[in-house]
Parts: structure tokens; C-alpha cells; sequence
């Protein structure tokens, strides 16, 4: 997204940052003992400040009392996934596999860079994630040192053969078409003269989103166009049939990912990516098989990678 945009955008939907009350911030982080790995404890702040690292995207424009029951909520399903990135951690130093102090500074100032952020405007918006500066290191640290780990231990290994390749794409026809393009659903909601309706009524749509409501029930719900009866769906859209600024768009988008909401003149449009399509016996499907393929194995490698440490380590979850 252009800088503009995001302006544009940030200034029309999110709502305006309240602090969270001495009480609010005593709710969160009363600290206690939730589980130990091996030599290491959990504690209900640490796993706090790891969903908030995690799940800054979703729960960015929730108030205080729906983020406390949004995190609740998910409370169990991240404390499985804090420690198994103990465990991968562990796995990581043993291999030699470390990220460097100068390195994790470079991170910071490339993403500063990409959003034109100053310093203080870094740490003031680390502040309200609740999250310090050093917090936000060891977090980015923990981040790179498993994805170093992850591509020397287990993609490194994984070998996919043409054989292979040719058979996924035989077997998944739709993903081969007379020209590249996209499989794409919106959800669109048409322009009013009142700002705060319109505002309203897209912070209710990406509420239900994020509370888990599938994309097609939602565009049903909401969706203001034709494309409401099909759940939003809009089928195949050819990349020369679209604009460039949705061409950028969906190029950088994943797999059943949702978009930002897209301003216009004629209303707001939130997209999802269904799937991909390419030209036929041309490299990119080639690539695409390959990757898909690639990234499965890896799926199935890394939980048996995970299960197998699991099973070597100590683990007490308290109640």
C-alpha cells in the first residue's frame, strides 16, 4: 500500500488510542506462574505480551475490555504455541543457530524505515501494544532464531521432484488457466455522506472477522453489490482485466488472506485472496506447484519436529 493510503486509511477507521486504566492494566498482568519448560517459566504477563506481539493486526482496534476477552479466549491455544517456541529456542541454541544484538538493531531500523517512523514514534507505538523496547527485541529475536532454525533443520532437507510436481498440478486444474489472474471475494460497502456510519458499519464487519466469522457469511451479511449472493465471491479475475493498483495488491497477498480496507470513491472494499491461476505450462506454475508442495512437507516435518521435542522435555502446565 501506497504511504497516502495509509494515512488515508489509519485517519478513517481506527479509532482514536484510549489508555488503558491503572484497574485495566492490573486485570492484565496480576503475574503468576502458568507452565514450565524444562528449566523456564511462563508466566501470565510473558504470555500476555506474546499474543500482543502476535496478534497486534486483529486486535488493534479492539478497546481494552474486548481485547482482554479476545486474549482469554485464545489464552490456551497461545500457551501451547509459547512453548513450543521455548522448546524451538532451546533446539536452536544447541544447533549454534543465534541472531546477534547488531542484527536485531537493523531489523528495527528497516521496519522504522519502511514506515517512516521516527524514534519516539516507534516507542510510542511499541507502548501502546503494551510492549517495551527490549520486550520488542526479544520477541523479534525469539522470531528470527526459529525461522534460521526452521530453514536449516528441516527446509533445507526437503527435496520435491518433478514427478511430483506434475502430478499436483494434474490434479488441481483449476490453478492452470489461458492467462494469470486471481480467484478473489469482497466484501463492499457503499459510499455514504455521513462518515460515521460508514466507519461504523466497516469496524463491525472486520469485528466479525476477527471474531472468526467466515469471510463468505460475512459478505452475505454485509456486502452491499451482486456479489453478496455468492458470499462475495467474484470468481477468476485476469491480471490484464484489472487495474495495477489491485494487480500490486493481490500479488502481495497469500492464500485466503484478507486485505486492508480499500477507500474509493464509490465505497470501501475489503478483499480475500482464494486462490491463484497461471498460464499454462509457464514457469510460474511451475514455481507455484513447487512451492505448495514444498511448504506441506514442511508442515508434516515440522510437527513431527515439534512432537519429537515435546516428548524429551519437561513440561507442567499449572491450573
Amino acid at each position: 500500500m501506497k504511504r497516502t493510503f495509509y494515512l488515508i486509511f489509519l485517519s478513517f477507521l481506527i479509532l482514536s488510542f484510549t489508555q488503558i486504566s491503572l484497574a485495566e492494566e492490573e486485570r492484565f498482568f496480576v503475574d503468576r506462574v502458568i507452565a514450565v519448560v524444562n528449566k523456564e517459566v511462563i508466566t501470565w504477563s510473558g504470555l500476555y505480551k506474546y499474543m500482543e506481539f502476535n496478534l497486534k493486526e486483529e486486535v488493534k482496534n479492539l478497546n481494552p475490555d474486548e481485547k482482554y476477552n479476545y486474549f482469554k479466549k485464545r489464552e490456551e491455544e497461545f500457551l501451547e504455541k509459547i512453548i513450543d517456541t521455548k522448546l524451538q529456542i532451546e533446539e536452536a541454541e544447541k544447533y549454534g543457530i543465534f541472531v546477534t544484538d547488531d542484527e536485531i538493531n537493523a531489523a528495527i531500523e528497516d521496519i522504522k524505515k519502511k514506515y517512516s517512523l521516527t524514534n519516539e514514534q516507534f516507542e510510542e507505538s511499541l507502548k501502546k501494544e503494551g510492549l517495551t523496547l527490549t520486550d520488542y527485541k526479544r520477541l523479534l529475536k525469539e522470531q528470527i532464531t526459529i525461522g534460521r532454525a526452521l530453514n536449516s533443520l528441516i527446509r533445507s532437507k526437503i527435496i520435491v521432484t518433478e514427478e511430483e510436481i506434475k502430478n499436483f498440478i494434474s490434479s488441481h486444474p483449476e490453478i492452470s488457466c489461458d492467462e494469470d489472474g486471481y480467484y478473489i471475494s469482497q466484501i463492499f460497502v457503499k459510499h455514504r455522506d455521513n462518515e460515521n456510519e460508514i466507519k461504523n458499519k466497516v469496524q463491525e464487519i472486520l469485528m466479525k472477522l476477527v471474531q472468526g466469522e467466515s469471510f463468505s457469511k460475512v459478505a452475505s451479511l454485509y456486502s452491499e453489490d451482486l456479489s453478496a449472493k455468492t458470499g462475495g465471491s467474484l470468481g477468476l479475475l485476469k491480471k490484464k482485466e484489472i487495474s495495477p493498483e489491485l494487480n500490486e495488491l493481490f500479488s502481495k497477498m497469500e492464500i485466503n488472506q484478507i486485505s486492508e480496507p480499500m477507500i474509493t470513491s464509490n465505497g470501501v472494499y475489503i478483499f480475500k485472496l482464494d486462490g491463484f491461476c497461471f498460464k499454462r505450462n509457464s514457469e510460474a506454475l511451475t514455481n507455484y506447484a513447487r512451492k505448495t508442495i514444498e511448504e506441506e512437507k514442511f508442515k508434516k516435518e515440522y510437527k513431527l519436529w515439534v512432537r519429537g521435542l515435546r516428548q524429551r522435555a519437561y513440561i507442567e502446565i499449572m491450573d
